[in-house]
């Protein structure tokens, strides 16, 4: 099996991560991802963020 690197844009993070990074409810993270602001990746039953998508709200604003 071959490892990815985990760059920003490759690293994936939890709902908890987003909210704190974003200084917002989990709730809120909900709203962002329903209204398609935030792409979710899931892995089998878990849902994670792309790092790299978090960051461009960071820089860009929503």
């Amino acid at each position: 099996m071959h490892e990815l690197p985990q760059t920003s844009s490759e690293r994936l993070i939890t709902k908890q991560m987003v909210a704190k990074r974003l200084s917002v409810s989990t709730r809120t993270v909900d709203r962002l991802a329903k209204e398609g602001i935030l792409k979710k990746v899931y892995l089998r039953d878990t849902v994670r963020f792309r790092e790299h998508d978090i960051d461009q709200i960071v820089v860009n604003g929503i």
